[in-house]
């Protein structure tokens, strides 16, 4: 009797093993016709990996039913955007081996003092004039001339915490690793800002003394520089498309949540969990700062700045390793609509013509009045740096316009998107 049993358990056995084989291989072979990416984490991540990334960033995000109900919800009428949308993804799509893509809005103001720092850039730099993609978004000498790694390392021993709300957004970047990114939370998602604009710090005169300052030119067509605004300005603002090498992105960047701080788990779950609401200023920032102070005054004595020190240490908010993961399994990305990154201005990347990175920029201006714009742009150049050169007794120079393929992008113009939304803290 226990001999048939035996003999019936190992075939039961067996039948089990030899089915959970055949269920597995159907599933695989599911996931292959569904075109799913059914490798492991560490497969994915390894540096050994050389398969090509399935999705883009937005594609991947945009592939997410609960994302594209978001952006149903929160913006039903992007079908007038679809030449930016498309265009956007085209570009991701282009560098996708080669690099990472980030988001952020800026003020249309904005565009007026990066053109002329560029081309001013250009003209006194001739051997390092910059790529058609690329534009100076930063004006001064604050630069980090370190790895992401270390500023974090730094700006937890001597402060607690990150904080760019504070003098450090001048020298880091906030950034969405989508279009759409942190759809349905409006203070963290560039297409919010974009479609709704909020009162942005904007570059003022003496932005424009410096720049002149520093290139030897005369103060006297400043006024006449910053009119130029009126000619390009719109409804919606500028949506600024950052590519960055991939080989260079954990040298400058690094995965963040609220006011930069990593997207460290265990903090953001304290964060959340003793804020007296889920609003940000009355519930969030207020605990952040908090708990900034008691990091500063505790440091290595409290358990939460430990392990987070110890996890950046171990390159746990790595951008690259994140978005591998990302770009082949985004289902499997469960704070994909959370997180946001950081990326810091060094010399020798976001603030470097020769880096390899590219900056597109997107309105919804009309080409003509684009054109209208350059054209004036270039001519006050010309009469500055004549003027200048006539002053040191120089023959006549030619500035020659540089336009990025964004800008050059047939629009069509299109109606005012209206205001909505509530107010969000100025920032982005």
């Amino acid at each position: 009797m226990f001999i048939a049993i035996a003999l019936w358990m190992s075939t039961v056995d067996a039948r089990s093993v030899a089915g959970e084989a055949a269920l597995a291989q159907e599933e695989a072979k599911q996931a292959e016709r569904d075109q799913l990416d059914a490798r492991p984490l560490a497969e994915i991540v390894s540096p050994a990996n050389k398969k090509p990334d399935r999705f883009t960033q937005t594609e991947a995000h945009l592939f997410l039913k609960p994302i594209r109900d978001l952006i149903a919800k929160n913006y039903p009428d992007t079908e007038p955007y679809l030449d930016v949308i498309a265009t956007v993804i085209a570009n991701e799509a282009e560098h996708k081996d080669t690099h990472y893509a980030f988001y952020n809005t800026t003020s249309n103001s904005w565009r007026l003092a990066q053109d002329l720092y560029t081309r001013l850039y250009a003209y006194q730099n001739p051997e390092k004039a910059p790529s058609r993609e690329f534009k100076f978004l930063r004006f001064s000498d604050e630069a980090v001339d370190m790895t992401a790694q270390s500023f974090l390392v730094n700006e937890l021993k001597e402060k607690g915490l990150v904080d760019d709300n504070t003098d450090t957004k001048f020298i880091m970047l906030s950034v969405n690793l989508a279009l759409f990114g942190n759809v349905g939370f409006p203070g963290e998602c560039s297409w919010e800002y974009f479609m709704h604009p909020q009162s942005h710090a904007k570059p003022i005169r003496i932005i424009y003394e410096k720049m002149m300052d520093r290139f030897g030119l005369s103060h006297k067509h400043i006024d006449e520089l910053m009119s130029l605004v009126d000619i390009y300005d719109t409804k919606e603002d500028t949506i600024v498309q950052i590519l960055v090498p991939i080989g260079k992105v954990d040298e400058i960047g690094y995965l963040a949540w609220v006011k930069g701080i990593p997207a460290h788990g265990e903090t953001i779950a304290w964060i959340l969990s003793h804020a007296k609401s889920k609003g940000f200023m009355r519930g969030i920032k207020p605990t952040m700062e908090k708990l900034t102070e008691q990091f500063a005054e505790e440091q290595r004595k409290n358990p939460l700045f430990r392990h987070m020190l110890k996890d950046i240490q171990a390159g746990d908010f790595s951008l690259d390793a994140f978005l591998k993961v990302y770009r082949n399994k985004p289902w499997d990305v469960k704070e994909i609509n959370d997180v946001t990154a950081r990326l810091l201005f060094t010399p020798g990347v976001l603030l470097n013509p020769a880096s390899g990175v590219k900056f597109f920029r997107f309105s919804t201006v009309h080409k003509d009045k684009l054109k209208r714009y350059n054209t004036e742009l270039n001519r006050i150049i010309a009469k500055m740096i004549a003027e200048k050169d006539a002053a040191q007794g120089v023959g006549k120079v030619q500035i020659i316009p540089q336009k990025t393929p964004a800008e050059s992008m047939p629009q069509k113009a299109r109606p005012a998107a209206p205001q909505r939304g509530r107010a969000v803290p100025a920032g982005r």
